[in-house]
């Protein structure tokens, strides 16, 4: 919301997936964080070993499908955190398949840059 002097103390260590507790229209929200940042009482982070940019984007694009079920009167806490079950690709051993979420994420990242560059190139060339 601005910018702060910097307190190590209130610093929440980047690389986390922030699920959004409390909020006028962010209820229920989460969004992959890699860089450093403050948050507040009314969110809550999640890692994990394999989280990076693109199974974060991955993950975050999943429990956004949730979201509809927060609101005022039954908040996204840790405790309805807990209970929480995203569905997520795996592997033909059962565990979540963290390559082809990081694989399906950088495909979509890419196809975004191509549109880009196209409408900027076109735009450039009138």
């Amino acid at each position: 919301m601005k910018f702060i002097e910097r307190k190590e103390e209130l610093i929440t260590k980047g690389n986390c997936i922030v699920f959004i507790c409390d909020g006028e229209g962010s209820i229920g929200l989460s969004i992959y964080k890699h860089e450093d940042f403050v948050g507040t009482t009314t969110v809550k982070a999640g890692r994990g070993p394999q989280l990076n940019r693109y199974t974060g984007m991955f993950i975050t694009t999943v429990a956004d499908t949730v979201r509809g079920k927060y609101n005022f009167g039954y908040k996204r806490n840790e405790k309805n955190l807990k209970k929480e079950t995203l569905t997520l690709p795996v592997t033909p051993e059962g565990t979540p398949d963290w390559q082809y979420m990081e694989s399906y994420m950088r495909h979509i990242e890419s196809q975004q840059i191509v549109k880009y560059l196209q409408h900027y190139t076109k735009y450039i060339a009138d």
